[in-house]
């Protein structure tokens, strides 16, 4: 088959640069392994503020179906449960559902496949009950399913203490939340004052020195600053944070930086979101870790620049849109996380390589 765009990924920032890609008439394609659009917004019962405008604010869930709406009335393809798995010679993109395989030949690629948590390792890591903080929330959300009764959470991020607090709220004991460093990540004080409020310990300077259990976890000890206590638990969350999924950029080839505040490796790109290639764009968490708003504005601004590069928007009209978006870009996130703005920065100042000619562009 063949598509003017296509999209890898059908989270926020996929679905924000489809509707700007197909809203201006080109034909647009989205691919994701999930059945469902909309990636882990399906799964966030908690309200989102910082959103770009016009959107208001809203939870996870009602923006997944705000953003699958504003699309309806365009005629996307959907190729769900079907992802990438390289590249054939003539530059085509092979999609495969696990059965078969089929190429797709695309003028322009968007790479907006999301982020990845980090576990965190200690001895007995791996036993059962003992997952990550986002798999606890896709427990709940998704399956209705309580993960446990008596849990440690291990990471004092925004999204901890939101997935704590939901917790609590449905009867589990949150026997106290652990960070390894000396202050608390999270930049949402209202969400740590009310976890405080709630009587949750939080542990500084503390980590998990072993779990142990017989078929799952049934306790862990506790390494505090002055010594070392154990609690009974049958659920254990892990925060390692989150870094970028790079697989199709990765078969792709593009070139790559380091920005420990973004999440680590991931594409050079420029202010049009373009890689060193020139028909290969990066959007959302691919481009960087941060917050919804920012995923979506990332999306917009490579839409845009993807219509700029086919010709369906002018350069003046498209600068002019890049310009403001890149403005809310900087509110949204220097309003929570300064340094991940700096390192965006920093990392776009960095991009230097020539751009390659390569087969996507007919």
């Amino acid at each position: 088959m063949e598509t003017d765009v296509l999209i890898i990924g059908a989270g926020p920032a996929g679905l924000a640069a489809a509707f700007e890609t197909a809203s201006r008439g080109l034909q647009t394609t989205i691919v994701d392994e999930s059945p469902l659009l909309g990636g882990q917004l399906r799964q966030q019962t908690q309200l989102i503020s910082s959103l770009p405008t016009p959107y208001q604010s809203m939870t996870g869930f009602e923006l997944a179906q705000t953003l699958e709406a504003q699309l309806e009335q365009y005629p996307v393809h959907y190729l769900l449960g079907y992802r990438m798995i390289g590249l054939y010679k003539d530059g085509c993109v092979g999609l495969s559902d696990e059965e078969n395989v089929f190429p797709v030949k695309s003028k322009i690629i968007i790479v907006a496949t999301g982020a990845a948590e980090k576990a965190i390792a200690f001895p007995k890591w791996t036993l059962p009950g003992i997952i990550t903080i986002g798999a606890a929330q896709t427990l709940v959300n998704r399956d209705m399913v309580l993960p446990g009764r008596d849990a440690i959470i291990v990471g004092t991020s925004d999204f901890s203490m939101e997935v704590a607090l939901q917790l609590l709220e449905l009867g589990v004991s949150i026997k106290g939340i652990l960070e390894s460093n000396n202050k608390v990540k999270a930049r949402n004080i209202e969400k740590v004052d009310q976890v405080k409020k709630h009587g949750i310990p939080l542990y500084l300077n503390t980590t998990i020195k072993e779990a142990r259990g017989i078929g799952e976890v049934q306790e862990v000890d506790i390494q505090l600053p002055d010594g070392v206590i154990t609690e009974s638990v049958d659920l254990v969350c892990l925060d390692g944070g989150r870094s970028p999924i790079l697989d199709s950029v990765y078969q792709i080839g593009c070139s790559f930086g380091y920005q420990e505040e973004l999440g680590g490796w991931l594409p050079q790109y420029n202010r049009s979101m373009q890689t060193n290639h020139q028909a290969v764009y990066i959007a959302g968490n691919a481009a960087g870790i941060s917050t919804q708003g920012v995923i979506l504005v990332t999306g917009m601004i490579a839409g845009i620049s993807v219509c700029e590069e086919l010709n369906v928007l002018t350069k003046e009209a498209a600068k002019q849109e890049r310009t403001s978006l890149w403005s809310e870009l900087e509110i949204l996130e220097t309003k929570l996380y300064p340094d991940t703005w700096k390192a965006r920065i920093k990392h776009i100042e960095k991009f230097s390589a020539p751009l390659l000619n390569d087969q996507f562009i007919t």
